[in-house]
């Protein structure tokens, strides 16, 4: 930042962004009083929403007592160590809930399938001693066999399913470790949209609906379509205007099938007053190459295209009076030749005495009377033909499809304007030529040349 130049507080831009936002808001409609400014979603739509919107602030943590946290104070506890089970468990049946904590030790689960075999060895081998009358020892030995039998199988179960158990049961820690990177990477992402100057950016899915915004493009889209837009909805319902409605249909659908696309949207039929924006759109692509949305940038490129314009104006216009300059006159013979405009007259106006004129009477003086012959020239020849600054001093007037009586007419209208003009206590005086081209046997230069020849006799 610059020496000595004001940065206002945070929260004092805060504070007017919200004032300006809610300013909008009342422009579009929207009900200010009950709008719930922590959310960026109405309140229909909190539950319904797909996706986290990138523009919104993440929610801070509030310590009652304290502005920040204890270190040394003593960990919370979670939902898991405070509550035999969660809310998602709660809504299990009875047995689920019972053989829930076997499903989640798988030790605990194998040890029960010991007893409940050794109970039953015990239990099926007394009564069937009892029915065939075997003796004590032989069914100790029974017993003993089956129960080696079932422990080298629970051993065998223990070992095969306790890496599957191991792997199953630690989903939770990666879900929370992948929640924990996805918020990471989200955070970056909403830093980048943040961050970039003077850009609205925003991506959209398939369906042109909204998955993520920034702050700029929100802005902008209340400040110009008078719509608050939230994550999930389509982009093309808050376009107003049907033709730049189908203009971007058109652009998104070619980003849909793969090509980078950049339209320039002009808004405002004066150039001067004109808003211009560019969009560049391109496609989403997953790990697979598939297109599963698009990227949108628009940069606001409204003193650019002044300029361009400006530049453009200056390339074909003299600065001082307006008018076209040399460059467009040879522009204007070329395209005569090409398409063989006959008849084809040109005037040629010489201004006497300019010299004398900007060391007497100084160049701002001199710098009038030439606009003044500019305004004369324009306003006697009005649509028929072209005025341009040929020269320092001299001027060109170029008539397509004007004959010779045509011509000098006007040459007349010119010369009878130009009688009794004086700028600044200086009088102006021009000597006029003129040609007019009646075939093409005769070439635009060797026209040009008749026409001063002329206004040199006039000189005379």
């Amino acid at each position: 930042m610059p020496a000595g130049s004001f940065r206002p507080a945070k929260n004092e831009g805060i504070m007017a962004y919200k004032d300006d936002l809610d300013k909008l808001r009342r422009e579009a409609g929207i009900d200010v009083d009950h709008f719930d400014p922590s959310s960026d979603e109405p309140a229909s739509a909190k539950s319904s929403s797909k996706y986290l919107p990138l523009s919104k602030e993440p929610t801070a943590r509030v310590y009652p007592d304290s502005s920040s946290p204890d270190p040394s104070s003593p960990k919370a506890p979670s939902p898991r160590e405070t509550e035999p089970f969660t809310q998602e468990e709660k809504k299990l049946t009875w047995w689920q809930k019972i053989s829930l904590p076997f499903i989640r030790n798988s030790f605990m689960s194998v040890l029960f399938f010991v007893l409940i075999t050794l109970v039953w060895i015990v239990i099926s081998h007394t009564v069937l001693a009892s029915i065939r009358h075997v003796d004590r020892r032989t069914l100790v030995l029974f017993m003993i066999k089956d129960a080696i039998f079932m422990i080298v199988l629970a051993t065998v179960m223990y070992r095969i399913f306790l890496n599957q158990f191991a792997n199953t049961y630690h989903l939770e820690e990666d879900f929370e470790k992948a929640q924990e990177e996805t918020k990471k990477w989200q955070s970056i992402q909403r830093s980048m949209m943040e961050t970039i100057p003077e850009t609205l950016a925003y991506t959209l899915d398939r369906d042109f609906r909204y998955t993520s915004f920034n702050t700029r493009h929100k802005y902008s889209m209340l400040r110009m379509w008078h719509s608050e837009i939230h994550v999930g909805d389509c982009l093309l319902d808050h376009i107003t205007d049907d033709k730049i409605r189908e203009v971007i249909r058109k652009d998104l659908e070619q980003t849909l099938k793969g090509e980078y696309t950049s339209q320039i949207t002009k808004f405002g039929d004066n150039d001067r007053t004109a808003i211009f924006w560019q969009h560049y759109y391109a496609p989403i692509l997953d790990e697979n190459k598939n297109i599963i949305g698009i990227s949108c940038y628009v940069n606001n490129i409204t003193s650019l295209k002044q300029s361009q314009n400006k530049n453009l104006f200056l390339s074909y216009h003299d600065p001082l009076t307006q008018l076209y300059n040399r460059i467009h006159c040879e522009d204007v013979f070329t395209k005569a030749d090409r398409e063989e405009t006959v008849p084809f007259s040109i005037i040629v106006i010489d201004i006497q005495g300019m010299h004398q004129i900007n060391e007497n009477y100084g160049t701002t003086t001199g710098d009038n009377l030439l606009i003044k012959v500019g305004e004369l020239l324009t306003k006697a020849v009005k649509e028929t033909g072209t005025v341009a600054r040929w020269g320092s001093d001299e001027f060109i007037v170029l008539l397509p499809d004007t004959d010779h009586a045509t011509a000098e007419a006007l040459v007349n209208i010119c010369k009878c304007d130009f009688s009794g003009v004086t700028v600044n206590g200086v009088p102006l005086r021009a000597h006029f030529g003129f040609a007019t081209r009646t075939d093409m046997s005769r070439s635009i230069p060797d026209l040009l040349r008749s026409a001063e020849r002329q206004s040199m006799q006039d000189r005379l």
